[in-house]
């Protein structure tokens, strides 16, 4: 399952102070709110910001989503890890299986 990165949809780092994140909504919900914004688009990124905007504006549901992410990133790291010693076995079993050729 793919997590919404809502730090990123706001356009604020992880380490942003809730002012910042409030800004940053602000900003964002004037910029894409359908009434001013008519494109197609706009509506669903002001549903999108809004959203993001309820789960890092209240501490309690940005504490939980940090600790979501952190555990994504970890598992990325775990499998990334995997994936790189895999890749270095298949290489070393390639170069112990090759025959030695001599002229």
């Amino acid at each position: 399952m793919r997590i919404k990165d809502y730090y990123k949809i706001l356009g604020v780092e992880r380490t942003s102070s809730s002012e910042d994140i409030r800004q940053s909504y602000r900003r964002l919900v004037r910029q894409f709110h359908p009434d001013f914004n008519k494109d197609p688009e706009a509506l669903r990124l002001f549903y999108l910001i809004t959203e993001a905007y309820q789960v890092l504006g209240n501490l309690e549901n940005r504490l939980d989503y940090s600790i979501i992410l952190f555990e994504q990133d970890l598992i990325k790291a775990e499998a990334k890890r995997i994936l790189e010693q895999r890749k270095r076995k298949r290489l070393s079993d390639e170069n112990n299986n090759e025959e030695t050729i001599y002229f």
